[in-house]
């Protein structure tokens, strides 16, 4: 029975050894692996971060295109409109009979062009409606509240 006890008391400081040896390479692992996973975690935060800067990024310059894309259609608009106005002061003149008088066709553009000014939202008033229009326009007066 003394050799069963011996047994035991050897089995106790195996399993003291082995739990101990656990302990140390636990702490030991730790001490190592920690600034590692450290480093690892600030690199991938870093990536999550260039993500989201280079998906920002992107976004800027699609609103960019899109409003360099506004921006011309808005000149053609402009310019399509200014072509109609020319022509309707030229038929405009001929009405008068005055047609080919450059004074009646430039007069008849100012027109329409303040016209479309005080139309679109800026302050104005009408001061006249017949051939040719006049418009008094005002475009630093602030709108009243309504």
């Amino acid at each position: 029975m003394a050799s069963n006890t011996e047994f035991t008391e050897r089995q106790g400081w195996t399993a003291v050894i082995v739990i101990t040896l656990l302990v140390v390479m636990g702490v030991g692992g730790g001490l190592v692996g920690c600034p590692h996973y450290k480093v690892w975690e600030r690199k991938m935060a870093g990536q999550a971060e260039l993500q989201y800067q280079q998906g920002a990024r992107q976004a800027l310059i699609a609103q960019a295109k899109a409003e360099d894309e506004a921006a011309i259609s808005r000149a053609e608009a402009a310019t399509r409109r200014v072509r109609g106005w020319a022509d309707a002061a030229k038929l405009g003149c001929a009405d008068l009979n005055r047609a080919g008088d450059r004074s009646c066709e430039d007069q008849l553009l100012r027109d329409a062009a303040t016209y479309s000014i005080a139309k679109e939202g800026h302050e104005g008033v009408i001061i006249s409606v017949g051939a040719p229009v006049s418009v008094a326009v005002q475009p630093n007066t602030p709108r009243a509240p309504e």
